[in-house]
């Protein structure tokens, strides 16, 4: 086969030589050094104790109930050989399992493994593996070596080698049909040696696999017991449980922490038999001890209860809650284990105490001595009383307090997440999580704010005995926002000298409240007006941008003609002046109890540069309720709203605005 590469531009591949195309190596897959193997499983095939520990939880995991293995013995010349009755695997299953790297247990099998047909009332075990690197542990036995695997009839014998140019090569060896049973045997091709005698492998085990008493194995012959496991790894704790008998609790230390969980933990027996599944979460969901510690994948305590059986349910999965036998024994079970892990941790809480305080000795200083006594002691006591909280969230939580000791509110702020409910939780973290507390509490801030102007003004203008009308004044300055978006601007303040004018003009003596002289009085309410710069090409104020005239009437006090035009006489005097002048947009807005029905419309003056607008009190609060989103009824229960004696209910629901009667005569 000829190919040609004048049109690809490309340089020519090594491996295409005068322009023939060397098929044999452009079909070549990924290549693997002769080291890859040892690095990607590590201990397991180096490590005669990982190793064996490996096969063992292969065997389990098959749901075998016995585990046969002869140890080798190179001066004999006896190999190893390791032998289950386990499910046992198809040709189809033995392909898709040995032969996948990193083969992913769970997604093909699932957690946990279901029992053999002739076990099928058994429950299911929880799976030791997980990627399924245990399988090389042959490896540390011989190389080659052979897998016989048999079950639904037939079986079929494998040889597994380390390959060349790929980590490992499977060749089918024999096989045959009519076989009874089902299991899984590997059997070393050559009686190699290891440093590591069949005592010491039953010592291995011993501390691994004896929670389950339907689960034994046997090293050349002699099953592994209790008795061997060396008196350094195991002690026996006795539990008195007044009224039903004593509890024999046995500890199996297995000296170094494990991968994982499986196989340690708390395994209860009632009669010889294992009740439920071994492992660190009680019956009850009460954690006894956290699975990520090195604690909780070291040891194994073997609980044995014969004066259980009658609380045992049914199916032996677990205990009757509320069966009085079970009710007394296991807080006192549970106790003594936690007293047992707390003596054997003592010295890693005082480095984890020491740690925290290390870390939280600059704030610690700036407490008062009784603050810094109370946080010792939290600190003492937490770690002391809950081994399972690691030391980073203990660590958190005293910073927490520690702040909150230097803080005003002490620990208010406990109180209130103490009554919060989980949902609220959940909210207060995400709010947490999107917004800085100190922006939050602004935003929340304005918001109460405003919420309460509204209030303030709803009562004010409401009430038509009230003679306070130049109150409403200052409040109308800060409700600018109101009128719309473009009078959010920090820039728009009340302009005294334009109240001056107005005072003037009418002849005015009264220059409004005595804290806020920024409005003037008049007969029938009061005036104020509130600008906005204008500015030159040179960034200098050259007169009035945006000018807002609020011109408040007497509660009583019908808007009409004679309202419209006495606004518009303001702004002619301020152009007269020349405080207003072409580039000033000017709005007033009169606002009242009531507006004539012939009023109701806008009117603008100056070709439209001023708009007067007339407005009652309803619209105003209406105006400003929708500018706030309505938020009313959304926090109508809110702390605030209710110290201020407001019903939320009555808040959101007012009253439609009302126009005078079109027969009637407007009053100034």
């Amino acid at each position: 086969m000829r190919v040609s590469l004048q049109h690809c531009g490309k340089k020519r591949p090594d491996w295409l030589v005068g322009g023939i195309v060397d098929s044999e190596n452009s079909k070549q897959g990924v290549l693997f050094d002769d080291r890859f193997l040892d690095r990607y499983a590590g201990p397991i095939i180096s490590d005669p104790a990982v190793a064996i520990v490996e096969l063992v939880a292969n065997a389990w995991d098959a749901y075998a109930t016995r585990v046969d293995i002869v140890w080798p013995k190179r001066t004999e010349n006896i190999a190893f050989s390791i032998r289950d009755n386990g499910k046992g695997m198809t040709p189809e299953q033995f392909r898709r399992r040995w032969k996948t790297l990193d083969y992913n247990r769970v997604a093909d099998e699932g957690s946990k493994s279901a029992p053999p047909d002739d076990l099928k009332d058994a429950p299911p075990r929880h799976a030791y593996g997980r990627n399924g690197k245990g399988r090389h542990a042959a490896f540390k036995f011989s190389d080659p070596y052979l897998v016989r695997t048999w079950r639904d009839g037939k079986e079929v014998t494998y040889e597994v080698r380390r390959g060349t140019t790929q980590p490992f090569d499977v060749e089918e060896m024999a096989s045959r049909d009519s076989v009874s049973g089902h299991g899984t045997e590997i059997l070393s091709t050559a009686s190699e040696g290891v440093a590591f005698d069949a005592e010491a492998v039953r010592e291995v085990l011993g501390t691994r696999f004896l929670a389950d008493p339907n689960f034994v194995v046997s090293v050349d012959g002699t099953l592994v017991t209790f008795d061997d496991i060396p008196t350094r790894n195991i002690q026996k704790e006795t539990v008195n449980v007044p009224g039903f008998g004593a509890v024999e609790i046995i500890v199996i230390d297995s000296q170094k922490a494990d991968r994982t969980t499986r196989q340690h933990g708390i395994a209860w027996r009632v009669k010889s038999r294992l009740v439920g599944t071994p492992g660190w979460v009680g019956f009850d969901h009460e954690r006894i001890l956290d699975g990520r510690t090195s604690e909780a994948k070291r040891f194994q305590f073997i609980v044995s209860a014969d004066h259980l059986e009658d609380a045992v349910l049914p199916d032996w999965t677990g205990f009757i809650v509320n069966h009085p036998a079970w009710t007394e024994t296991k807080p006192l079970v549970h106790a003594k284990i936690k007293e047992y892990l707390s003596s054997f941790t003592a010295e890693r809480r005082r480095e984890a105490k020491a740690s925290i305080r290390e870390s939280n000795v600059a704030t610690v200083r700036r407490l008062p001595p009784i603050g810094r006594e109370r946080w010792n002691q939290f600190v003492d006591e937490v770690i002391d009383a809950c081994p399972t909280i690691s030391t980073d969230e203990v660590g958190k939580v005293a910073g927490i307090l520690a702040n909150l000791e230097l803080s005003t509110s002490k620990y208010g702020l406990l109180s209130k997440l103490h009554e919060l409910p989980p949902g609220d939780l959940d909210s207060l973290y995400q709010l947490l999580d999107d917004w800085t507390l100190r922006l939050a509490k602004d935003a929340l801030d304005e918001i109460q704010t405003r919420l309460k102007l509204i209030k303030d003004l709803e009562e004010k203008l409401h009430d038509e005995s009230s003679d306070e009308v130049g109150d409403l004044q200052p409040l109308f300055e800060r409700s600018l926002w109101v009128f719309g978006p473009e009078f959010e601007s920090l820039e728009f303040t009340s302009n005294r000298g334009m109240t001056t004018v107005i005072q003037q003009l009418f002849g005015g003596t009264s220059t409004g409240s005595r804290q806020r002289p920024d409005f003037a009085m008049l007969p029938d309410g009061s005036v104020g007006l509130y600008s906005r710069d204008a500015h030159d090409f040179g960034h200098d104020v050259d007169g009035v941008a945006r000018l807002v005239i609020a011109e408040i009437k007497r509660p009583g006090v019908v808007i009409g003609t004679d309202q419209k035009n006495q606004a518009w006489r303001y702004v002619s005097e301020l152009i007269a002046r020349g405080y207003v002048t072409e580039v000033t947009t000017t709005t007033c807005y009169v606002l009242g109890s009531r507006i004539h029905a012939a009023e109701r419309g806008n009117r603008t003056e100056w070709d439209s540069r001023v708009t007067i607008i007339p407005m009652t009190y309803d619209t105003f609060v209406r105006r400003a309720e929708k500018r706030m989103l309505g938020l009313q009824e959304k926090l109508k229960d809110a702390p605030f709203l209710k110290e201020r004696g407001l019903d939320g209910g009555e808040f959101v629901e007012k009253p439609q605005a009302t126009t005078e009667d079109l027969f009637a005569t407007p009053s100034r």
